[in-house]
């Protein structure tokens, strides 16, 4: 028997199953799907809203049709999807030029959300995927004749390749979760002394981390623009700055002064920037927005954590200890 089957097969199936997989998981975060549409700034012809709310569905109904559509009608559908492949491959190798680090949710919820090289040859290699399914398709192939064709061994050949696939998704596409919320509780926090670092302030001076500490404990929220986790974070900020004063200053941290002198979500007083990225690179920061604690001890308090909801959930730890400390007249 030919393995000209076989290989249709797996290669509907993986493009099937990674359709199928990427359109149920933007379903159960639609918030992060459209996130993902300002993150990878996507053309603006392209009506955000809508399409990000269509295009889970569209995936699922491409991921349904790889599986079922007969020979005739296989060739739009592969070119649909071909064409898919190449829209994604290209808003990644755009991504890798932008002057700050990308996250994404292009898989809803689930996976690596940092756009990297790694990002782009997966896309890749789908995309190639996706062409050898177009020629397939105007060869007058489609998957249920496939399937048909396969004697026993085909079928051996077919269910070992699925199981190894599961197995490496299982095993190596697992993403860590270790490093998703805070260090554990502030009062059991490791202390580190404060790694070098400079920031650019709001009123245009320069200051290292150990000076902007040492009068006052100070919250930095890393933050990226055409972020949407990290709009509803700034916008959030003026609140967490005065329930923290005095204790604790707050400041967003932008890679560069433009996009900090650009940030309307909070006061132009919070909004500092940092040199070359030098912040992210000191604490290892890979995605926005994140946060971390400087103590005025000169020692790290807390952090870094990343995530919107892990950043708002590391502030209410701060502000609960701050609560059960006594007050200077006590």
């Amino acid at each position: 028997m030919s393995s000209a089957p076989v290989a249709a097969v797996l290669v509907a199936l993986t493009l099937a199953a990674v359709l199928a997989t990427s359109g149920v998981a933007k379903l159960r975060d639609r918030v992060a799907t459209r996130d993902a549409f300002d993150a990878l700034r996507v053309p603006d012809v392209v009506p955000k809203d809508a399409a990000a709310a269509s295009l889970p569905w569209v995936e699922l109904a491409l991921a349904a049709l790889l599986l079922v559509t007969p020979a005739p009608l296989l060739t739009p559908v592969a070119v649909a999807v071909l064409v898919l492949m190449l829209a994604y491959t290209a808003l990644i190798a755009r991504a890798l030029g932008f002057d700050e680090p990308v996250t994404c949710s292009c898989f809803g919820s689930i996976g690596r959300h940092d756009v990297d090289r790694t990002t782009l040859s997966r896309n890749l290699l789908l995309t190639v995927l996706a062409a050898g399914l177009v020629w397939f398709a105007l060869a007058s192939g489609s998957v249920p004749a496939a399937v048909a064709d396969l004697d026993a061994d085909g079928w051996w050949a077919l269910v070992a390749a699925a199981a190894a696939a599961a197995v490496a998704v299982l095993v190596v596409g697992t993403p860590s979760t270790s490093g998703d919320g805070p260090d554990g509780e502030l009062l059991d926090y490791e202390r580190q002394a404060i790694p070098y670092g400079v920031l650019a302030l709001p009123d245009g001076r320069t200051s290292s981390l150990v000076e902007l500490a040492s009068t006052q404990a100070r919250l930095l929220v890393v933050l990226s623009p055409a972020c949407g986790p990290c709009v509803r974070t700034a916008e959030r900020l003026d609140d967490w700055a005065a329930r923290l004063a005095p204790a604790v200053g707050v400041l967003a941290v932008y890679p560069d002064v433009a996009s900090a002198a650009a940030a309307p979500q909070h006061a132009p007083q919070l909004a500092a920037s940092e040199p070359d990225l030098n912040l992210r690179r000191v604490f290892s920061i890979s995605s926005t927005p994140s946060a971390v604690l400087l103590g005025a001890d000169g020692y790290l308090a807390g952090g870094p954590v990343a995530g919107e909801d892990v950043v708002a959930e590391f502030v209410e730890d701060v502000l609960s200890v701050l609560a059960d400390q006594p007050s200077p007249a006590e």
